[in-house]
């Protein structure tokens, strides 16, 4: 046997050897062994101190070990840990009641909680086409016309730079690179559009002369598609996430939901990475005056604990008061992980940690943007609140990208800016994005800020060499 594995002090090794890593090659898998966590940092038992510029995934919008999170979880498990939906325990009962509250639109919601986002994307397009199925049943069904030969709407449409989650359905509505490995065996239905992308528009437009061409294109598809006989709901992220971090033009989501409302379509908005104050408001769809039909959200909902929920206005949830929610999953309202969520979003309002994200935020877009200034490599820097992003380039006027939808996980040198800032500046970063990935914690400080930015003006004399 492996005397690595034998001793009980390198776990790291243990790990290494028994664990699948997400989205890895096995055999290149080396995780740094961590003695604790505490605030933005991450302590290795070698002594080392690392910076989390990725929030753990994005989860951890409060830091680690917020002291008011971590006890409300003591108390909660001296209490009920688990029970199953037929039994409601405090914790779980309050938590859909705030998130139906503190979520835009009529709080008058309903709330089915899951354990990952792509879980609750999964709930929110079967919920989808389940509201339209009742309703054309409730109609009456016309068998006569061609239109209604397949009997209810239930095309999806989404965006190409898009990323809804790893299961089934939710790759399948994903535009994003990873739906490649799960091809061909994807679910039929599902339309990808363009994206509301300025700096790499796809009709090679300039916003605002455009008029906004990539959402009309959307109005348009849904008429090819078979409009309300054919498509059953729209989903995006109001700010895309792991394929850029692009937030779109003020006017694109207020468009959007016109559109929707046109149709006669369903709006689901997927806030998993951009929800719970990471963009400088509780929800990013707050920065555009848009109420979603269903919101999705996770991560940071429960911190330290699997917590994700799909939240139906009351128009969708009517629908099932009389008819079967056709969904469900093991741990739905676990609550121990609704106790550490409810404690997280009481932090969020009693110590102003959005406010805080939203000044914090402005302060590291200023930064960033100097940056540009003075590296030939960089050319979009773009964000909102703590959560941004820089795109680097070979050539500024031609827009060649330094990382490809094709190379997603090829060694390029954004992945080598990742490995230079965790070895030298010990400052850890996703290698897998499209750029230099800026997401830290919602507590970090202007100091921090001021020795992120700094490590990350040294890192980028390695994407300057590759400048044309």
């Amino acid at each position: 046997m492996d005397t690595a594995v034998n001793n009980p002090e390198d776990f790291s090794s243990i790990q290494q050897k028994y664990l699948m890593q997400c989205w890895g090659v096995q055999g290149r898998y080396d995780p740094i062994p961590v003695e604790k966590t505490e605030g933005c940092w991450i302590h290795t038992t070698d002594g080392r101190k690392i910076f989390d510029l990725r929030s753990a995934h994005e989860c951890i919008n409060l830091g680690f070990r917020h002291p008011k999170v971590i006890q409300a979880m003591r108390e909660q498990m001296e209490k009920v840990i688990y029970v199953t939906d037929d039994f409601a325990t405090e914790s779980t009962a309050k938590l859909a009641r705030t998130l139906a509250e503190i979520t835009p639109g009529n709080p008058n919601k309903r709330v089915w909680f899951a354990q990952s986002g792509a879980a609750a994307v999964e709930a929110a397009i079967k919920v989808a086409r389940f509201y339209q199925y009742n309703q054309v049943v409730k109609k009456g069904l016309p068998t006569t016309s061609e239109p209604h030969l397949y009997p209810y709407p239930y095309k999806i449409i989404s965006r190409y730079r898009s990323y809804h989650g790893a299961t089934a359905g939710a790759m399948s509505v994903s535009g994003d690179p990873r739906r490649w490995l799960q091809e061909p065996f994807v679910m039929p239905g599902v339309v990808h559009a363009p994206d509301a992308y300025c700096y790499r528009c796809p009709f090679n437009h300039t916003y605002p002369d455009c008029g906004i061409a990539c959402v009309e294109y959307i109005d348009q598809m849904i008429e090819l598609e078979g409009g309300s006989h054919k498509v059953a709901a729209v989903i995006i992220e109001p700010i895309v996430g792991s394929n850029g971090i692009i937030p779109p033009p003020p006017d694109y989501l207020p468009r959007l939901r016109e559109i929707c409302n046109k149709w006669d379509i369903l709006l689901i908005v997927d806030e998993t990475m951009t929800g719970f104050g990471r963009t400088g408001e509780m929800f990013a769809i707050e920065h555009y005056g848009v109420v979603p039909d269903i919101l999705v959200v996770g991560k940071a909902l429960g911190v330290y604990c699997p917590l994700t929920a799909a939240i139906f206005s009351r128009k969708v949830a009517k629908t099932f008061k009389e008819n079967l929610f056709g969904h469900g999953q093991s741990y739905s309202g676990h609550a121990l992980a609704c106790a550490a969520a409810l404690a997280s979003i009481n932090v969020l309002q009693e110590e102003k940690i959005v406010d805080h994200a939203r000044e914090m935020g402005e302060y590291l877009g200023y930064r960033l943007t100097a940056l540009a200034e003075k590296h030939r490599s960089i050319g979009d820097v773009r964000g909102l609140g703590l959560f941004w992003t820089i795109e680097l380039v070979k050539d500024r006027h031609t827009k060649e990208p330094l990382r490809r939808a094709t190379e997603k996980y090829a060694p390029t040198v954004v992945s080598q800016i990742a490995e230079y800032l965790l070895r030298e500046k010990n400052i850890y970063i996703p290698a897998d994005k499209f750029g230099i990935w800026i997401v830290p914690p919602l507590i970090v400080t202007q100091e921090e800020i001021d020795f992120l930015v700094d490590a990350i003006d040294d890192a980028l004399a390695i994407a300057d060499t590759e400048v044309k």
